[in-house]
């Protein structure tokens, strides 16, 4: 009977270990922080169809990893990485002025939720094609996000039955819509909500609405503003 258990046990550690986040992707050390964390950190490639290769940065809850949502960030761009949430916006750690120390952001996302930064499209950041061919489209750019997506769950299956949300910034406005009607379409994905923030939605409305934010900014003088609303019909909105 204890040899059974031992069996058992064993046979319960191994797939456990087998089936988690990949320990060859696992942070161990980061320069520039006087501590290091107490949550895991994860950084690698999430490698999808055509020889692409998406560069992730994927930080475990502070709180409880196993229950707390997945968020995937997205920075806009197009072609901005998302490094630059991870270490200057809401990530755990910021980039001090020295461009050398890290220090703890008391304000991070990963107080409470699992943190995934993609590089996207392939060609940012540290995202790379095997045929050096970048040029790309919001189509293809969605497909891929979402298959790096798919990839990630296979990787860390231990996350696949927590809640997902899609967020982003900037040119975010594209990516998140576009990835979240794939993502709807997937029942193994367990998404619960998206958001947005400043981002792209319509060239012609956001162009427009930079002359009322410049003339609301004081950017623009009484006369060039009553000379751009004869040309333009702009009209003035008030609170």
């Amino acid at each position: 009977m204890a040899a059974m258990l031992c069996l058992v046990s064993f046979l319960v550690y191994f797939l456990v270990v087998a089936d988690s986040a990949p320990s060859g992707d696992e942070v161990t050390y980061l320069p520039g922080l006087s501590k290091q964390p107490s949550f895991r950190h994860f950084s690698g490639y999430l490698s999808i169809a055509d020889g692409k290769h998406l560069h992730y940065w994927f930080v475990e809850s502070q709180r409880s990893p196993s229950s707390d949502p997945v968020v995937l960030w997205l920075n806009g761009g197009p072609g901005c990485s998302s490094l630059d949430g991870l270490l200057t916006e809401h990530g755990p750690f910021l980039i001090q002025d020295d461009g050398v120390t890290l220090e703890y952001n008391p304000y991070s996302w990963n107080k409470i939720s699992n943190v995934l930064y993609l590089e996207s499209p392939v060609g940012v950041g540290f995202s790379y094609s095997d045929d050096q061919n970048y040029i790309t489209n919001d189509t293809e750019v969605s497909m891929n996000n979402y298959l790096a997506l798919k990839q990630f769950f296979q990787l860390y299956p231990e996350f696949s039955g927590n809640q997902l949300f899609l967020t982003g910034e900037s040119y975010g406005g594209i990516y998140i819509p576009t990835l979240a009607e794939r993502v709807m379409e997937d029942a193994q994905l367990n998404l619960q909500g998206i958001a947005v923030g400043n981002g792209m939605a319509s060239y012609e409305l956001n162009d427009n609405s930079l002359v009322y934010f410049a003339y609301y900014h004081g950017l623009l003088g009484e006369r060039l503003w009553t000379q751009l609303q004869a040309a333009c019909s702009l009209t003035v909105h008030t609170v």
